[in-house]
């Protein structure tokens, strides 16, 4: 499966999503912009977009209110040992409350991999953040057994979105 994200204007994106009804698409916004997000088998009917290819994917995300990408860029030779954690990772977030499901996203064209997590809503993501599962996840983030910083070409940044739901939810 692919994935593909392309940034613009609130009212353009909206009427992109409203042509391809039938795809798999989310409006996220937050207060710096929009972006329409796009999960297909093929190619995207995007002009201009970002392309991932979704290495893990977990949950059948239908309606969710609230995503969170986690950019973190890594080095080309540690692909496969930044791969290899996250499919194997700790603390199965999509089995949380409010959690609708995960995608780990390899990038095409650059070294910026994306996880992204979808749920229910902003308060079961910040709920999460607070919960014993949060500090299992997280446990061996800053010590000798998690990530070596030189996996890293550059620093992981956070972006949050609200998600535009159909009015007929």
């Amino acid at each position: 499966m692919n994935s593909y994200v392309t940034y613009g204007t609130y009212d353009y994106l909206l009427k992109l999503k409203e042509k391809h009804e039938d795809e798999n698409v989310f409006l996220f916004t937050n207060p710096d912009g929009a972006a329409l997000y796009h999960e297909t088998n093929g190619t995207t009917f995007f002009k201009n977009a970002k392309k991932y290819e979704v290495i893990d994917s977990k949950g059948d995300v239908q309606n969710p209110g609230f995503v969170v990408l986690n950019h973190i860029p890594v080095e080309e030779s540690e692909r496969a040992v930044f791969e290899d954690r996250f499919k194997n990772r700790a603390g199965k977030v999509e089995n949380e409350p409010g959690c609708e499901g995960i995608r780990i996203l390899r990038p095409v064209a650059n070294d910026t991999y994306v996880v992204a997590t979808f749920w229910d809503s902003e308060t079961s993501f910040k709920s999460w953040q607070t919960s014993e599962a949060y500090e299992t996840a997280h446990k061996n983030r800053h010590t000798s057994k998690g990530l070596p910083k030189t996996i890293f070409s550059g620093k992981p940044y956070l972006k949050t979105y609200q998600i535009e739901k159909p009015e007929s939810v």
